[in-house]
């Protein structure tokens, strides 16, 4: 069964990171690994949350209880990250889970 990967976004209202650009090459790499992509949908068996700012709007206004991780500025599950690694560790989460969910692991 192919899995869906939800990529949200906030507003943009106080953009710090490039918000289109990460959305864009996860996308890609989403893809790549044979996954399809949905772009503001709870409907999703993982959902990348990405916020420009520390407000984290994106995340913080979500109804879902769908697992996730939450991208909020230059940070990852509140975690500091340098921007020009965000792509690789929101990857290395999509990848964690869905292998953890292809198990039948949760969590």
């Amino acid at each position: 069964m192919n899995k869906h990967v939800g990529i949200t976004f906030c507003g943009g209202c106080n953009p710090r990171i490039d918000r289109g650009g990460i959305a864009k090459k996860i996308g890609e790499l989403v893809s790549e690994q044979g996954y399809t992509v949905v772009f503001n949908r709870s409907d999703a068996d993982f959902i990348v949350y990405i916020s420009g700012c520390s407000a984290n709007c994106a995340h913080r206004y979500s109804k879902s209880d769908t697992a996730h991780t939450a991208v909020a500025g230059a940070a990852i599950d509140a975690i500091a990250v340098a921007e020009t690694e965000l792509v690789g560790e929101i990857m290395s989460r999509v990848r964690d889970y869905i292998e953890r969910l292809e198990k039948g692991i949760r969590g």
